[in-house]
């Protein structure tokens, strides 16, 4: 009976509370653009083989072409990092048999390449590019996206801002309503979001291998980078 006694007294407390506190709610979404200072390049470096040895083998003799150009452009240790890596057989199906069988092995590691240089960008693209006709194995540029090396403490002063742009929208609200406004009563993120890449990437021809070696290089429009934070805020009126 007792406890019966106490959840009804904090039903009828909470249900008091909620018919006197009075609220004015609003939410404070701020956006700004950046001009991006790094760019992410996702890399894919494959191996075929009849074996899974030889597809290992070939996949990390292009790898070593990615190394080069890793060296060549000065890129640190940390600015580069292997996301996946799988070794699978492939099949294709035998009509006689009306089964798969192996038809080889393929070797792919996928890497994320970060350039501090933008500008750097579309040379060290073509630098990986590569001549063989064999397919016994290649690097794959698989896509790219420009950010903020410093995204973090942007992030942070955003949601500040949109702090500040809430209470904006609270003030006129409650000079509208003839109220005054006495202080926060709850406030949360909505979600701040990842930079967004603004970028164009030139057409790539199917001849990119001679272009690489003397052609016109692949080029790169960075854009501008945004980034938006929200916030949501209740305030207490009088």
């Amino acid at each position: 009976m007792r406890n019966l006694f106490i959840l009804l007294s904090m039903v009828y407390s909470s249900s008091l509370l909620a018919d006197t506190v009075r609220l004015i709610s609003v939410t404070g979404l701020v956006e700004k653009s950046f001009q991006p200072d790094i760019v992410r390049i996702n890399i894919q470096v494959w191996g075929k083989g009849d074996s899974a040895k030889k597809a290992q083998a070939n996949n990390q003799n292009h790898y070593g072409a990615l190394k080069n150009s890793v060296e060549k452009y000065k890129i640190k240790k940390e600015d580069i990092q292997t996301t996946s890596y799988y070794l699978n057989p492939e099949y294709v199906f035998n009509p006689k048999t009306n089964k798969n069988d192996i038809n080889g092995y393929i070797a792919n590691q996928t890497l994320v390449v970060t350039l501090r240089k933008i500008d750097e960008a579309g040379p060290f693209i073509d630098s990986l590019q590569n001549d063989s006709k064999a397919m016994t194995g290649g690097v794959t540029v698989n896509s790219l996206g420009f950010d903020l090396d410093k995204r973090d403490d942007e992030v942070r002063a955003l949601l500040g801002d949109a702090v500040r742009a809430a209470e904006a929208q609270a003030e006129v609200l409650a000079k509208a309503g003839k109220v005054k406004l006495k202080g926060i009563y709850r406030l949360s993120p909505r979600g701040v979001s990842s930079p967004v890449p603004m970028y164009e990437m030139a057409a790539m021809n199917e001849d990119a291998a001679p272009r690489a070696k003397g052609g016109g290089s692949t080029q790169l429009m960075s854009g501008e980078v945004k980034i938006s934070s929200e916030v949501s805020a209740d305030y207490l009126i009088e």
